[in-house]
């Protein structure tokens, strides 16, 4: 079905009316996309998006109040409640869980999780990883050792 002067006008009356375009589409015969197309094309009033709540865009750098302080969270003995809460004298009382200065040991698992005696391997890590050297050697494989590994075992077959 092709968009005639007859569809046209039907077209301009039903958004006139504010039918949604999949509904337009259904009583014309045409699909959501080609109503929308159309009524973009003939220049009808554009409608505000069912998705998006907001017609403009935050802009992301404006989102950042000047007024309102970067957070620190370094964990403060005591704020100063007698004073009302400005720039200067915003402290908030965070713990920062980021900052853990106590070193963990290896984290590779041992058993099952659903086991009594389920821990971590607790070794000293290696250089920056979660693991040490042991099970580093298990959990980074590279691709190309991998390969070279089934090449001399296929070779003793």
């Amino acid at each position: 079905m092709s968009w005639n002067d007859d569809n046209v006008a039907r077209l301009r009356d039903l958004w006139d009316q504010g039918l949604p375009t999949a509904q337009i589409g259904k009583l014309l015969g045409f699909t959501k996309n080609a109503v929308v197309g159309k009524a973009h094309r003939i220049g009808l009033e554009r409608r505000p998006s069912p998705i998006r709540r907001t017609a403009v865009k935050p802009d992301r750098k404006k989102a950042r109040s000047p007024i309102m302080p970067k957070l620190n969270f370094e964990a403060s003995e005591e704020v100063n409640n007698e004073k009302p809460l400005t720039k200067n004298n915003f402290q908030p009382n965070v713990k920062n869980l980021f900052a853990n200065t106590v070193k963990r040991g290896c984290e590779w698992p041992v058993g099952h999780p659903d086991e009594v005696d389920f821990h971590f391997c607790d070794k000293e890590r290696f250089e920056d990883k979660p693991y040490c050297l042991e099970h580093c050697a298990k959990a980074y494989v590279l691709p190309e050792k991998e390969e070279a590994e089934r090449q001399q075992v296929n070779k003793r077959i």
